[in-house]
């Protein structure tokens, strides 16, 4: 299954020949807009690791010698040309950019006159308990400052907040909606477990806890968790993801 946002994304710059992915992360993406039909894919990120994990997927994809992945700070200056894309994609990384509209008008300026940029961002925390009760439950046990992680989690993803930071770049016909999915677990435990998996701050923080400390907050997310507990005793959280679409 796609990661979530990701069909949307493609969909709306489905007749670019080339497209930037800013934040490419591992390249799930920046790979899913070569299989749509795009040529000429380039992914910038500045996490080595990820990058490192994103060649390899690369390298063993049908069409990876249409992608290629660069280490690159979309904080900076970008080394392309003016309008050297046909679209530029970002999805879960505008909301850590240390200037979000000048990232954006570094975006517009490296993609053609009608071209399109499309940003997601993780919609506001409470719209997320998924993200949000693990991170609660862990706080309520180890204090607020060594679960004080992700803070920028939810950063401009009001529809409002992202619709004028697109407007501010200069980008016109700007549109913002919330993609909602559901995600299912087992139990807190599992909740947890997942999340740990995914992120890197609940991965670190997890590996620090003692068992005893563990399991407190395991009790603590089960309490958390009770008003998604479904009948047969399993959990279902919304996702959801503000989707913007823009022109140059």
């Amino acid at each position: 299954m796609a990661p979530f946002g990701v069909p949307e994304i493609v969909s709306a710059v489905a007749a670019a020949g080339s497209v930037l992915d800013a934040g490419c992360g591992s390249a799930r993406l920046t790979l899913a807009l070569a299989d749509a039909g795009a040529v000429d894919v380039v992914g910038i990120d500045t996490g080595r690791d990820r990058l490192t994990e994103g060649r390899a997927r690369v390298s063993a994809h049908p069409m990876g010698a249409r992608v290629k992945l660069m280490e690159r700070d979309f904080d900076r200056v970008l080394p392309f040309p003016d309008g050297r894309f046909g679209a530029a994609v970002s999805r879960l990384a505008l909301m850590i950019a240390t200037d979000p509209i000048a990232t954006l008008r570094e975006l517009r300026r490296v993609t053609e006159a009608g071209g399109r940029i499309i940003t997601a961002l993780w919609a506001p925390v409470n719209d997320n308990p998924w993200f949000a009760l693990p991170r609660s439950a862990a706080a309520a046990v180890v204090g607020p400052n060594r679960a004080d992680y992700a803070r920028a989690f939810g950063r401009l993803g009001g529809l409002e907040a992202a619709t004028q930071v697109h407007r501010a770049a200069g980008l016109a016909d700007v549109h913002a909606e919330t993609l909602r999915e559901t995600l299912d677990f087992q139990d807190a435990v599992a909740l947890w477990t997942w999340i740990a998996g995914e992120n890197g701050h609940v991965r670190r923080l997890d590996a620090a806890l003692t068992v005893a400390k563990r399991a407190a907050v395991l009790d603590e997310l089960d309490r958390l968790v009770a008003e998604h507990r479904q009948s047969d005793g399993a959990l279902r959280l919304p996702r959801a993801m503000t989707l913007v679409t823009a022109t140059v």
